[in-house]
């Protein structure tokens, strides 16, 4: 019998891995979801995943059941998804959450009907081009609980495994770290702009550099001081850049930026 995978949400990140497994090669039909919202349900219909209207029935027909819900409204609606599994819920699916701040004694005292093993995931939105990184709590979780949500999420991404109490540092790092990039990214361009060229040129030469010097990082050996020193000419024009950053308290302002997402994923599971 196929494996069934179920979504309880299916909005940004929740839809990105749907239609990760689905671009991966899953069966439609093997895809369920419940989405109350129309608007965010049709175009996953659409791609043939099956909707369903009640919560309960659907996670009896599922082996897997992503949590897939904004933190703030998980309280709320766990309780909705808790009466309307009592007495449909046999099959027992395992749980993955993709919640910041909710742990997963919170998400096991919540869910108020029987189910296997509740694993918490952080996954960044790059797993909608698939090539996102998620991490993967592995306390109080089984083997095979691991390796099912290993295969699952490698479909969208590069997975790792760390301790729970580390999920809301991940949460701040590359969880939250696509906005800093989208950030990072358009403070280049809008200086190129500023020294004269155009937004189309100033935006492809942006990119082509960060994909390069992401490559060269990956493939050269060298750590990130040493690529950098090795642009950076004596009394040349990258130092003169790098000076700035320096001045500016580039690197430290990262780090304030990740230990403040980090604090906030931390609030939102009090």
């Amino acid at each position: 019998m196929s494996q069934k995978i179920a979504f309880a949400g299916a909005g940004n990140m929740g839809g990105a891995i749907l239609r990760g497994l689905l671009n991966s090669g899953y069966n439609p039909k093997d895809i369920l979801f419940y989405e109350p919202f129309e608007k965010t349900a049709k175009p996953v219909e659409e791609l043939g995943a099956v909707r369903y209207a009640d919560f309960g029935k659907m996670a009896n027909d599922a082996n897997v059941v992503f949590l897939c819900v904004k933190p703030q409204v998980f309280k709320a609606v766990a309780g909705e998804w808790s009466a309307s599994a009592k007495g449909k819920v046999t099959s027992k699916p395992e749980i993955i959450s993709i919640m910041a701040g909710v742990s997963r004694a919170k998400i096991i005292d919540a869910l108020d009907f029987e189910h296997g093993d509740v694993v918490r995931v952080m996954p960044n939105l790059p797993l909608t081009v698939g090539k996102g990184a998620i991490a993967i709590a592995t306390d109080g979780v089984s083997a095979e609980s691991l390796e099912t949500a290993k295969t699952l999420l490698s479909t969208v991404g590069v997975t790792v495994t760390v301790g729970e109490n580390l999920i809301d540092a991940v949460t701040g790092l590359s969880g939250s770290a696509p906005a800093y990039v989208f950030e990072f990214i358009e403070g280049l361009v809008r200086g190129g702009v500023k020294m004269g060229l155009t937004r189309p040129v100033a935006m492809q030469l942006t990119l082509a550099t960060i994909e390069g010097s992401v490559e060269l990082l990956k493939k050269s050996g060298k750590d990130t001081g040493e690529l950098s020193a090795m642009v950076s000419s004596p009394a040349g024009t990258t130092i003169a850049g790098v000076q700035v950053l320096e001045d500016a308290g580039f690197r430290g302002t990262l780090m304030h930026t990740v230990e403040a997402a980090t604090l906030r994923s931390q609030a939102l599971g009090k």
